[in-house]
């Protein structure tokens, strides 16, 4: 962590995290961090994963908490694009396995209560698209 304001960085291992994660998807808001989805180091795979890390910035040392949520998606490797001046993005495109691509939008939006998925229509992918690695 980077604490810009007393111009302090620290390091911290979680449990939550320790079989590795690579290629996720992270979105912040506020105190909150979410990780979504990856690539599991321990497994090989790519599980429907989501995990909300809160941090506090207390004077002294920070103080790190790590839940892992139900409502995760299978995803690596995606492009995620801000929609709007709120908490709203789009997720697109990515990998589900190795050898499989994930064609589904979702829309992410994170408010006061948490975090929310929901399902949007895919575009016509393009055979390059759908048929390259």
């Amino acid at each position: 962590l980077f604490d810009l304001e007393f111009g302090c960085s620290s390091a911290h291992t979680l449990p939550e995290l320790s079989d590795g994660l690579s290629f996720h998807v992270a979105l912040a808001r506020e105190d909150y961090v979410y990780f979504i989805g990856g690539h599991s180091f321990a497994s090989d795979s790519r599980p429907p994963r989501l995990f909300r890390l809160h941090v506090q910035l207390l004077q002294g040392s920070p103080l790190l908490s790590c839940e892992t949520l139900d409502t995760g998606i299978s995803i690596s490797s995606a492009i995620i694009n801000r929609t709007g001046p709120t908490h709203r993005y789009i997720i697109l495109g990515g990998y589900q396995a190795d050898s499989k691509k994930r064609t589904e939008c979702t829309t992410v939006s994170l408010d006061e209560t948490g975090i929310h998925f929901e399902a949007l229509e895919s575009p016509n992918w393009t055979q390059d698209i759908t048929h390259s690695r």
